[in-house]
C-alpha cells in the first residue's frame, strides 16, 4: 500500500482560510525546511491581514481523473503557458489567489504519462537550492516553490501509450516531466508523449476536461478554455508525402556572400553631396 505523499496529487487550489481546506485535501501552511508560516500573500505593513494557502489532493487516480505533471510560476500580466490552467481565485472566498504571480498547473490522464507530481512544498528563502529528491519551481513570497516526481499507481489497464520509433530523435531532454515547459528542469528522462491526432480524427480534448479543471482552479473561465487543439487540415496532403527528394543547396562562403551582395551606396553618397551644395 503507497503512503499518501506518494500518491499523485489530483487536485490543487488556493483557500483564504485554512480551516476552509475542501474534504480529501491537505493544507499546506507550515515551509518544509523550517515551521514557519507558509502564507502566499504578502501583506502591506498598514494593511489588514490577507491570508491565501495552497491545499493539494492525493489519490490514486480512476482512469479518466486527471493527475498534476507539471506546475510553473508567472509574472500575473504573462499569458499563461499553453496546456496549463492558472489558479487565479481562492477556493473558498472566490478572491484573488496570489499576489504579483500566479500559479500555473498542466494534468494529463494517467493512461499518458507514468510519471506525476506527488508533492509541493514551500522553503524559506534562506534555502537557495531544492531539497534532495526535488526541483526548484521559482519563488512566490519570499518562499521557493518546489515539487518531487513519482510513479502514477495503475488501477487496471496498460500504461501509457509510447509513440512508435523512428528516424527522427525526440532528444534528450533531462526534465522527468512528459513535457519539458518547466525551466528548471527535474532529474531523469521523460516518458515519450502519445502522437498528435491525426486531422479527421478525435482530437486532444476530452469530455469534461473543462468541468475537471473549472473545479480543480476555482471555477475561472479562461479565453482558450474548452478549445480542441488539432491539426490543421491544410496540412494532412504533408503526411501523405512519400520519396520526397531534397535538392542539394550548396552553401556559400563568406567571400562569395560580400562579392554578391556588396553594396557601396554610391548613389546615396551622390544625392546627398547634391542636396548639400543646393
Amino acid at each position: 500500500m503507497e503512503s499518501g505523499l506518494d500518491l499523485p496529487i489530483t487536485g490543487v487550489c488556493v483557500v483564504s482560510d485554512p480551516s476552509q481546506c475542501p474534504p480529501n485535501y491537505t493544507v499546506i501552511d507550515k515551509t518544509y525546511d523550517r515551521p514557519e508560516d507558509a502564507d502566499l500573500w504578502k501583506d502591506g505593513l498598514f494593511t489588514r491581514r490577507v491570508m491565501r494557502y495552497l491545499c493539494v489532493e492525493r489519490q490514486i487516480p480512476s482512469q479518466s481523473q486527471d493527475v498534476l505533471v507539471d506546475v510553473t510560476l508567472i509574472n500575473e500580466r504573462d499569458q499563461t503557458p499553453a496546456g496549463f490552467a492558472v489558479i487565479d481565485q481562492t477556493r473558498d472566498t472566490k478572491e484573488k489567489a496570489t499576489k504579483k504571480k500566479c500559479i500555473c498547473v498542466r494534468w494529463m490522464i494517467p493512461s499518458m504519462t507514468n510519471d506525476a507530481i506527488t508533492e509541493l512544498i514551500f522553503v524559506t528563502r534562506t534555502q537557495r537550492r531544492a531539497p534532495m529528491g526535488y526541483s526548484l519551481v521559482g519563488e512566490l513570497n519570499n518562499m521557493s516553490l518546489c515539487f518531487k516526481m513519482g510513479k502514477v499507481p495503475r488501477t487496471g489497464g496498460s500504461g501509457p501509450e509510447t509513440q512508435p520509433s523512428g528516424p527522427l530523435s525526440q532528444g534528450s531532454g533531462s526534465s522527468a516531466l512528459p513535457y519539458s515547459f518547466n525551466p528548471v528542469a527535474a532529474q531523469g528522462a521523460p516518458p515519450v508523449p502519445p502522437r498528435p491526432p491525426i486531422p479527421g480524427q478525435t482530437s486532444v480534448t476530452r469530455p469534461g476536461v473543462l468541468e475537471r479543471t473549472l473545479s480543480r482552479t476555482g471555477g475561472a473561465v479562461h479565453a482558450l478554455s474548452g478549445i480542441e487543439w488539432k491539426l490543421n487540415p491544410q496540412y494532412k496532403t504533408l503526411m501523405d508525402l512519400k520519396d520526397v527528394t531534397i535538392p542539394f543547396v550548396r552553401g556559400k562562403t563568406l567571400m562569395e556572400i560580400e562579392n554578391e551582395y556588396s553594396y557601396d551606396y554610391t548613389v546615396e553618397q551622390s544625392v546627398s553631396r547634391t542636396a548639400t551644395l543646393s
